[in-house]
């Protein structure tokens, strides 16, 4: 995982084209993970409704002290895993989450993610409404739980404006 402030430095250093190619179509930017959720050989925590809406909120405000997940290049049409299987595409070592918990399917064509439960434990949040096993599009700027592990998905151009006009930054000034 590459944090936020480092990313900044290659957002600054390359044209938004190229920092697509580099970064893939879209971004997920979780919280570091906390010790007490990594016990990854312990049973399945079960998540509760609260925590999830608590982390979602913290999650917006927390930017700067956020990591991004490195994801495997994806194709034209493509699908990650998430799970605490090792064999997973993207291994979540958090209790909460299942050994198989959910899909993620990009396709290029038509620029759009979508996401689906695959029977775990806790469920798949969108936005703190639980999705089931039913296929739902994520849209840029969505919050996006897979057991209390949550990411804040941004399309890459999203991501690349974040990171070069922060918030509360100077912008830039014409003399």
């Amino acid at each position: 995982m590459i944090s936020v402030k480092e990313l900044r430095a290659l957002g600054a250093a390359l044209p938004e084209a190229k920092f697509r190619r580099q970064l893939g179509p879209f971004a997920l930017i979780q919280r570091p993970p906390s010790p007490e959720s990594s016990a990854v050989l312990d049973p399945t925590r079960t998540a509760n409704r609260g925590t999830i809406e608590q982390g979602m909120l913290s999650l917006l405000f927390e930017f700067e002290d956020l990591l991004v997940a490195t994801l495997p290049p994806l194709g034209e049409t493509d699908s990650l895993i998430f799970g605490r299987l090792p064999d997973c595409d993207v291994v979540l070592d958090d209790s909460s989450v299942s050994k198989q918990h959910a899909v993620l399917k990009w396709n290029e064509a038509e620029r759009r993610c979508t996401v689906k439960d695959m029977g775990s434990r806790n469920g798949t949040f969108l936005n703190g409404t639980i999705t089931m096993q039913r296929e739902v599009t994520l849209r840029d700027g969505d919050i996006l739980s897979i057991g209390y592990v949550q990411f804040w998905y941004l399309l890459t151009e999203t991501l690349y404006t974040r990171l070069r006009n922060p918030p509360g930054g100077m912008g830039s000034h014409r003399a």
